[in-house]
């Protein structure tokens, strides 16, 4: 969605209103409660490592999404929370870390742009952060007059996405990159309509909402499935599963800053996620 990652005048303005590409993302809908769950490693793909040569060498790591990889765009810093922050401590001093992160891009965007984006930098590794934009939101996948969900329309986005999502991974296996997928975080509650106002500006509809988790719960299952097509097959692509870390920690502090951006806890605990699967990878 290409204004999500600029929250509202309902949250935290003076925090985000200077990375958006437009303003309106909207508030966060519940209070985050006293954190009590642990955390429980995500699954990930049993693929073969990559050679033992790269492995020699200090590795240079790009990590490429969407606002969820952090708000904003390439350049501004200090805007949001992102899981890529709480890595650099436990990981070798000598790799590179570069966080790639277009907010309200798609996976088709990403895929068509990768060269510029990801490939300049000659990674050994690259984690794929998209999806959430992929499904336009409520007005993508929803009915605007019952609310109801339009299946087909959800099942053509998806298919569209997991696409651009393979031509990304495929790009990256035919340059000897490993690849680490990390699925759509759920909504904060549900999602509301929105529409532009009188001056082009989106204005959120905040007693009017729509399902929207449906539609992401579904994309988050076929990109588990195209993760285990690779493993199958031996590639190395690994599952960092943030929807599923999300689902299990419902009554954790600091999980979310907004409406579905990460906040402090819920970055570290997708970092916690990325490590076992970096760690059960064996790259390193």
């Amino acid at each position: 969605m290409n204004t999500r990652w600029a929250l509202s005048a309902f949250i935290i303005v003076s925090f985000l209103t200077s990375c958006a590409e437009k303003p309106g993302i909207p508030p966060t809908l519940t209070p985050a409660p006293t954190a009590t769950a642990t955390f429980t490693p995500t699954p990930t793909s049993t693929a073969t490592p990559i050679s033992t040569s790269m492995e020699k060498k200090p590795l240079t790591l790009v990590f490429y999404g969407d606002s969820a990889l952090k708000v904003g765009e390439v350049g501004r810093e200090g805007v949001g929370f992102s899981f890529v922050d709480y890595l650099g401590p436990h990981l070798d001093p000598d790799y590179t870390l570069i966080t790639a992160n277009y907010g309200g891009k798609n996976a088709k965007w990403a895929a068509e742009n990768i060269d510029q984006t990801v490939l300049s930098f000659n990674p050994d590794i690259v984690t794929l952060e998209w999806g959430f934009d992929d499904l336009l939101e409520c007005g993508g996948i929803f009915d605007r007059a019952t609310n109801l969900l339009l299946q087909d329309q959800l099942d053509a986005l998806i298919k569209e996405h997991i696409k651009y999502l393979k031509l990304q991974i495929d790009a990256l296996l035919d340059r000897g990159i490993a690849v680490f997928v990390v699925t759509p975080l759920p909504t904060n509650g549900d999602l509301p309509w929105d529409h532009l106002g009188p001056n082009n500006e989106e204005v959120w509809e905040l007693d009017y909402r729509c399902k929207y988790n449906i539609g992401v719960e579904q994309l988050t299952e076929a990109q588990r499935q195209l993760v285990r097509q690779y493993a199958s097959a031996q590639k190395p692509v690994y599952l960092v599963d943030a929807w599923q870390i999300y689902m299990d920690h419902p009554n954790s502090e600091k999980m979310y800053m907004d409406i579905m951006h990460p906040a402090s806890h819920g970055a570290e605990l997708i970092a916690e996620g990325w490590l076992q699967a970096f760690k059960d990878s064996q790259i390193h």
